[in-house]
């Protein structure tokens, strides 16, 4: 039997999910520890090299994971495969799939090509399946009686036809055992994809906006530290020493259980053993204590995501957050351990949040000392609370339509494209709030989570300065500064013009040809936040610095008297920044750069003082500074700009995602 497994990624412009294919893979390894007739199984992420594999090789079953960056995409490779064989099963899980049955009898009777879906967790009910086609039983009896965890859709009755709720769960993640050391996901680590791994899965959780809400998720499931040393130890010899791969860990709260310890121990001796990984992506735990220790055992990027301060909107959403004072705590606890910047989330538009309340919590949370805010707009996700019938009545949501950033493909002259549904305006916040807190948003993103002013806003902390108030004067005074007032317009221009009504509407706008091909250059269909932020950093640099500069001298002179010396530290902190303007520096002929600078204060060695006693103030040195780039630095600067043939696009891809940091200028100490 062949059964193909479908997590396919649009390839258009980058990759969204750039990890090997975990839940995929469990999947895979589940279904041949459990059965034992001979079944060959093929996991596909890239759409072309499925559609390749797939002239010469036919599947019996198609299992798809639906997400709603790939639901579209994996639908269109379905179908093709259903319309050139009728006889094989298709199965569809993942977290895209519909909560009521209404909804889900209106997917199934749109979407004929699926025969099953997976309710909850996969595995069992997609090896029972399995099984089942293995004995000799047709498609037709298995879709006309659906295993437990299953439903599927009867088109002559018109009924849902769903099997025993829920579906059996594993014991263990030890059941899969080592899902690296035999080879499963080389294929995906040699063509780039970064290594995924899973130490826990579940939440004891029920926040309404997230997938894990329902109880069949609050037994946590964990896997043994042994196991776990496995596959680390396999990667680690593989990875030895690569800086850009980076190990992604699929838990929903990392250390918040008392296994996680251990998990973190064997990775800081990974690190120490193969100098590896140097970079993690997983979601931090909710306990401030046990976080902070899990800090010190191995050096993550730790994370308190808030959503909202707000007491109702936070019962609204059955969410739980740990008392304000002790949020703030342990960011400054947070500050003193770990080398990586802290970050926090919010989320626009919960039921119940007013502009007001939003504001309240924005300025609670930039004053409490995390170093980077994301804002997100709340997403009606499927299979959520949230997104329910009765919760959007509840609340009067306003639902508007999207393509998920850069999630779209052309296949055979086929436009396919990925869209989401997002919660512009409630009955407590109208949609004029929601694009008004989207430009502060736009403000934060730029002027407080961006590196390239980081020194400025430290600065500000040590002379225990309002960060708020800097953040909001910068947004009334942005009209005074022409050309990033118009970056902002368009911004919010943009915000408004990718919402459509109806998702027909958002399809039939990008099909026409002239708006396919802005999808295709970037002009349209990025994340927005992003792509504004950079243009912002990069081609209105020098207004940025400005506004921000002015505004934190003014807010500085109201509480000192000493201006001579503030304003001292505050030119020298200035002319360091302006070395990271990178397109004056790409406007330069010769590509060469090469500036001295006399300071009165020691700006460089201020900034990597790991002594938190010691102050700006506390350098007044005067000393003679050169700041260079490097010969390999501007060879590969010039590469950039000669291969876009474009100045703008060039600083896009050096902005994008924080990449630019590895070109700022590097600052020697002329008297050394």
């Amino acid at each position: 039997m062949k059964i193909a497994l479908l997590d396919l990624n649009h390839t258009t412009l980058g990759i969204h999910t750039n990890t090997a294919p975990l839940g995929l893979g469990l999947i895979s390894r589940y279904v041949k520890n459990v059965i034992e007739e001979d079944v060959e199984i093929k996991m596909f992420k890239v759409a072309a090299k499925a559609m390749d594999i797939f002239k010469s090789w036919t599947p019996d079953i198609v299992g798809m994971a639906q997400y709603c960056w790939n639901s579209e995409l994996n639908l269109f490779i379905t179908m093709r495969l259903k319309k050139a064989n009728p006889d094989c099963l298709v199965v569809a899980g993942g977290p895209n799939l519909e909560l009521s049955p209404f909804r889900r009898k209106v997917f199934l009777k749109e979407r004929d090509c699926i025969d099953i879906c997976v309710e909850f967790d996969g595995e069992i009910p997609f090896a029972e399946i399995v099984k089942r086609c293995l004995s000799g039983e047709s498609v037709a009896s298995v879709k006309s009686h659906p295993s437990a965890g299953t439903y599927s859709f009867e088109l002559q009755s018109g009924e849902l036809i769903q099997g025993e709720q829920p579906p059996p769960r594993l014991t263990s993640l030890d059941e899969f055992g080592a899902i690296y050391t035999d080879g499963l996901f080389d294929e995906f680590l040699d063509d780039g994809f970064h290594p995924f791994v899973q130490t826990h899965r579940g939440c004891p959780y029920t926040c309404t906006f997230c997938h894990t809400s329902d109880s069949y998720y609050s037994k946590m499931l964990f896997q043994s530290p042994e196991t776990f040393e496995q596959d680390m130890d396999y990667l680690g010899k593989r990875f030895t020493g690569q800086d850009h791969v980076t190990l992604y860990i699929a838990n929903t709260n990392m250390g918040q259980f008392k296994q996680d310890f251990e998990i973190g121990r064997i990775i800081r001796e990974t690190q120490e053993k193969y100098d590896w990984p140097k970079m993690i992506d997983v979601n931090s735990g909710k306990d401030p204590k046990k976080l902070l220790e899990m800090v010190s055992i191995v050096n993550f990027p730790a994370a308190i995501a808030l959503q909202t301060n707000t007491p109702h909107v936070l019962q609204n959403i059955k969410r739980k957050n740990i008392p304000f004072d002790k949020y703030v705590a342990f960011q400054k606890d947070l500050m003193s351990k770990s080398k990586d910047n802290s970050v926090t989330e919010l989320i626009l538009c919960l039921p119940g949040e007013t502009k007001e309340t939003f504001l309240d919590t924005l300025r609670d949370v930039i004053n409490s000392g995390v170093q980077n805010i994301a804002i997100y707009t709340m997403m009606n996700l499927k299979g959520t609370p949230i997104s329910s019938v009765e919760s959007s009545e509840r609340y009067n949501h306003i639902i508007r339509h999207r393509i998920v950033p850069r999630q779209f493909s052309i296949i055979d002259s086929i436009k396919i494209m990925d869209t989401e549904e997002v919660v512009v305006a409630t009955k407590d916040m109208s949609f004029g709030d929601y694009i008004s807190l989207r430009g502060l948003s736009f403000i934060v993103t730029t002027f407080f989570s961006s590196a390239e002013l980081s020194p400025l806003k430290k600065f500000l902390l040590e002379y225990k300065m309002d960060i708020a108030e800097w953040i909001f004067s910068i947004s009334e005074r942005l009209p005074e500064y022409h050309e990033l007032y118009q970056n902002y317009k368009a911004f919010l221009k943009e915000t408004e013009d990718e919402l459509f009504l109806s998702r027909d509407a958002l399809i039939a706008f990008y099909h026409n040809p002239e708006n396919f091909e802005a999808l295709c250059s970037g002009r349209l269909g990025d994340n927005l936040l992003r792509k504004y932020k950079l243009l912002a950093l990069s081609e209105n640099y020098e207004s940025c610095l400005k506004l921000a500069v002015s505004v934190a001298r003014g807010i500085i002179h109201d509480s000192f008297e000493d201006h001579k010396k503030i304003d001292a530290m505050i030119d020298d902190l200035t002319s360091y920044l302006f070395t990271r303007n990178m397109k004056s520096f790409l406007l330069e002929k010769n590509y060469t750069y090469r500036k001295q600078f006399h300071l009165n204060y020691d700006i460089p060695r201020w900034l990597v003082n790991s002594d938190s006693e010691l102050l700006l103030k506390d350098f007044n040195s005067t000393c003679d500074y050169t700041a260079t780039f490097t010969d390999d630095t501007i060879k590969r600067l010039k590469g950039i700009v000669e291969m876009n043939k474009d100045l703008t696009l060039s600083l896009q891809i050096l902005y994008r995602d924080g990449t630019i940091r590895e070109y700022w200028p590097q600052w020697a100490r002329s008297d050394d």
